[in-house]
């Protein structure tokens, strides 16, 4: 066997040799065929064997042949002087054509990895080389060197112009980009001096002393407002069921009306807080203490008088305060779990109600209900002694939530400023709204902090108590009729739970209805509102007077303890738990069955309700024991006046779009730190994909070339210009997926407030994503200038910019389609995924070639990542369509070439349709928080 193929590889290596005759009769034939171009020369030769012609072959030089290769017979690649544009053809004329000679092994090598070789042959025309062009005019005789400020890519026919300040030198074979890497740096000097300035700007405002201007010119329109207060001092009215409106004091004394007879004085439990952070120890030898002094110093206030001049304005009646009338309000969920059955009451309007139950017992779901948020399932509800629908009046209406929802980002000011410009009436100017908040702000004791960023439970900035009064002030500044709060004071030490107490009494003192969930509070607390529903399993047990709730108990056989918390009692007692306050008393007399049929038949219907309707002379008004409590309808002069109020709020559409785009600003220049680093991932990320193809030096597109010179052609490259593509989605999408996320995913419990309050929720949406349209621009920006300059692509700047940016824009268009769907803690991954999936499905991997054959065309153009990779490939090889075969090219991968524009437009539209499915799920979904 080593025999055989040892002979086997002498026989392949050695070279066949003819007798001298037989040599000498070749050579002349091959000599006379060649010099004369007459085939007929060689016909002689028709039954010579292969082994002999190859011979002869090998016996031919190159002088003979054209060819350098021994034994290469040369390949006529045309029968005139044909050289096309950017092939270098120096030899060749008319006399002697073009030709074709076999490589040798280096040169075969140098092909088969995509790079040309010298010409293997005398006639042999080759690529004009990089840095070069070979004119056409002169059929490409002459390789000229490319000038400076050009750039001349191999197989150029013409230098290509060099981009404005581009660096060209002499023989460049492509630019590299220095406008756009200029602009980029200036943008980022800006926007650090941008921030330098911003300090400085918050700084001063600090320290700005406060003015008011438009509230000290009255001109008197808003003086008839009627009022629960007097003018120069605040008195409760004497009946909540009607407002009587006082030009003096009762008294006839100047400084203050007469206490109200209605109020508990009691005596302080605990710590009192003086407003003034001085807190005195509980002693003996204290007098009974009252906060109804604090509340009149603090309506008596001359910020509380500019607030309630502002406050209206607000108001086309001459009542502020809204009445609710329920009867038999019963809830239940779809499962049929009731929640609420037969609750009956009368909220008048100024009236401060605490609404308290044990856990479980409905407070909540009857404040849901009686704002509207859940529609009741059984029962009437009536508004100024009407039966409405509750959702109309939501302008009107404010719900302070439990939860601080505030924009961590923005200050005190900027969060409360926000709320007054969506909802107070559009025909207020900016001027008048700012000097509302300040007032408002002076009210709530926030001055010193206003222009201190909320922050949030991670990065606290302001306090609980703060926080909590700016969570009410943001509802106060859209001066509602009627505020509901859900446990205002839980969480809150002594002093910040008082001034929340006054505050909320003092709002009642304007008029208007104040309702709020109690948990369990401190006696101070519990006695400074007026009027108290307790629920006990979803029904009441009593609703009335403060003052009266523990007579009542006292008649149902219950003790209070004389220095205990009563409120504690009574969670006590309403959640079965009262036997430890009876002496003697059977387990039934404390069932909370026993204490909802007491109520049903002593209570609920009068019987312990000292505030009665009145007539107008002052007189009550005589109901059967049995008829519910109800408030004096309006007239019909009050609800049109009403209608006006409810259609005079509210910014208009656009300037509520402004509104949102500039809170949005502010909050990502705050967030600096999250800007910045998006910018800086999506340059990292230019600069990835811009390694992976330096080496290219530009190259990232090799085809067939024309005929005739197709034998000259190296292997084909259709794989990096669509790799870069794909990498550069992929890229985009790590880098804006997550980001794109957070654009909604951070803040849909702010969404939820405000839409339940009258917000515009297609402004809102619509302000949020204009406010996107900086960051993406600049993330694009950064990403793109790495990438030209590094991979520095055929494609022009212009085009690759906006390429890189309308994918940005899908990206985040996926992103907030994400973040209606999934929570908060797992929307970024998924985004990234998602992003990913969408690369993927790009149209390189597999080709789309072959997605074709499996009739899923379709499914992939919908993805944003075949559009993009299509742009790419448009741009990169259209521009050497005079060199390669471009149509077949486009054939064997399955992209379509020449429609960059379409490639944009679908991009731009399945970015629009992804906002569109977002927006829709933004509504549609969780629709009961929105109400």
């Amino acid at each position: 066997m080593a025999d055989y193929i040892q002979d086997r590889e002498a026989q392949a290596t050695a070279t066949p040799t003819l007798d001298a005759a037989v040599s000498s009769s070749l050579l002349a034939a091959f000599s006379s065929a060649t010099a004369n171009r007459e085939i007929q020369n060689l016909m002689g030769l028709a039954n010579m064997s292969t082994l002999a012609f190859d011979a002869a072959a090998y016996n031919l030089t190159n002088t003979q042949t054209g060819c350098y290769r021994q034994g290469a017979l040369p390949v006529a690649l045309a029968q005139n002087d044909t050289c096309l544009p950017g092939w270098h053809c120096p030899a060749s004329n008319s006399t002697y054509p073009p030709q074709y000679c076999h490589p040798t092994e280096q040169c075969q090598g140098k092909r088969m990895h995509r790079q040309t070789c010298n010409p293997q042959g005398v006639l042999e025309p080759k690529i004009c080389a990089d840095g070069f062009y070979c004119p056409p005019d002169i059929a490409g005789k002459k390789e000229l060197v490319c000038p400076k400020g050009t750039f001349c890519p191999s197989g150029s026919y013409a230098p290509r112009n060099c981009s404005y300040l581009a660096y060209c030198p002499q023989g460049s074979r492509r630019e590299i980009l220095t406008v756009p890497l200029g602009v980029m740096g200036v943008i980022d000097v800006l926007l650090g001096v941008l921030v330098v300035v911003g300090f400085a700007i918050s700084k001063w405002r600090k320290k700005r002393p406060k003015r008011y201007t438009t509230l000290e010119q009255s001109d008197g329109a808003g003086d008839d407002i009627e009022l629960l207060a007097a003018s120069k001092g605040f008195g409760r009215q004497n009946s909540p069921r009607l407002s009587v409106t006082s030009a003096s004091p009762v008294d006839g004394s100047p400084g203050k009306l007469p206490r109200p007879t209605t109020t508990h004085a009691r005596r302080a439990s605990g710590m009192v807080d003086n407003m003034d952070g001085v807190m005195e120890s509980d002693d003996d030898d204290l007098p009974d203490y009252d906060d109804e002094d604090d509340v009149e110093d603090l309506t008596a206030s001359p910020d509380m008088q500019r607030f309630i001049k502002s406050m209206s304005r607000t108001i086309e009646t001459n009542t502020i305060g809204l009445s609710f009338d329920f009867e038999n309000l019963s809830f239940a969920t779809r499962s049929g779990k009731k929640i609420l059955s037969d609750v009956t009451g009368t909220m008048p309007r100024g009236s401060c109600w605490g609404v308290m139950g044990g856990s479980g017992a409905g407070k909540s779901t009857f404040v849901n209900v009686l704002m509207g948020k859940l529609n009741a399932t059984g029962g009437t509800i009536k508004i100024n002694g009407w039966s409405k629908d509750m959702s109309k009046y939501k302008k009107l209406i404010g719900y302070v939530p439990q939860d601080d929802v505030l924009f961590p980002e923005l200050t005190v000011r900027e969060n409360i400023l926000h709320s007054a410009r969506i909802r107070l009436p559009s025909s207020w100017r900016d001027k008048a709204i700012q000097d509302h908040v300040d007032s408002l702000i002076a009210c709530l004791q926030l001055a010193h902090v206003q222009h201190s960023q909320v922050g949030d439970a991670r990065m606290p900035v302001i306090s609980g108590g703060q926080r909590k009064r700016v969570n009410i002030g943001m509802e106060l500044a859209a001066a509602p009729m009627a505020i509901f709060l859900d446990e205002p004071t839980s969480g809150l030490d002594a002093t910040s739970a008082a001034t929340i107490m006054r505050l909320l009494r003092a709002i009642s003192r304007l008029g208007v209805t104040t309702i709020a969930i109690i948990h369990q509070p401190r006696e101070q607390i519990f006695y400074g509102f007026d009027k108290l529903l307790l629920l006990a399993q979803g029904r009441s047990v009593y609703s009335g007077a403060t003052e009266d709730v523990q007579g009542y108990f006292e008649s149902l056989g219950f003790a209070f303890g004389q220095r205990g918390n009563p409120a504690d009692a009574l969670i006590d007692i309403v959640t079965g738990d009262g036997a430890q306050y009876t002496l003697g008393a059977s387990k039934r007399d404390t069932d909370v069955r026993n204490l909802i049929e007491e109520w049903k038949n002593r209570g609920q219907y009068g019987a312990h309700q000292k505030h009665l309707t009145v007539t107008l002379d002052g007189g009550p008004v005589k109901r059967n024991r049995r008829a519910s409590n109800q408030s004096i309808n309006s007239t019909a002069e009050q609800e049109e006046s009403l209608q006006r109020t409810m259609k005079a709020r509210g910014a208009s559409w656009p300037a509520q779009v402004f509104y949102c785009w500039k809170r949005a600003m502010t909050q990502q220049v705050r967030n600096r730190t999250s800007f910045f680093f998006e910018i800086g991932v999506g340059g990292l990320a230019g600069v990835v994909i811009g390694l992976s193809a330096f080496a290219a030096n530009g190259h990232l597109f090799q085809g067939i070339y024309h005929e005739p010179f197709i034998l000259l052609s190296s292997a084909v490259d259709y794989n990096s210009t669509p790799q870069i593509g794909l990498l550069g989605a992929m890229a985009i999408g790590l880098a804006a997926s997550a980001p794109g996320f957070w654009v909604f995913g951070e803040e849909k419990m702010m969404y939820y407030r405000e839409t339940a309050s009258g917000h515009s929720r297609s402004a809102y949406y619509v302000g949020k994503l204009l406010s996107t349209i900086v960051r993406i621009a600049l993330s694009s920006l950064h990403f793109t200038v790495f990438l030209g300059v590094l991979a520095t692509p055929l494609m022009s700047f212009p085009r690759m910019y906006a390429a890189n940016l309308v994918y940005f824009w899908c990206i985040y268009g996926l992103a907030s389609v994400v973040s209606m769907l999934v929570k908060r803690e797992d929307g970024p991954l998924i985004a990234v995924l998602a992003s990913l999936v969408i690369g993927v499905l790009g149209g390189v991997a597999p080709p789309l070639s072959k997605v074709k054959d499996w009739h899923m065309e379709w499914f992939w153009r919908l993805s944003p990542g075949v559009w993009f990779a299509e742009s790419y490939v448009t741009s990169n090889w259209l521009p050497m369509a005079y060199l390669y075969k471009t149509d077949l090219a486009s054939e064997t991968i399955g992209f379509t070439l020449g429609q960059f524009g379409m490639d944009l437009a679908m991009l731009f539209v399945i970015g629009c349709a992804y906002r569109i499915v977002a927006f829709l799920g933004l509504i549609m979904m969780h629709r009961d928080k929105q109400r």
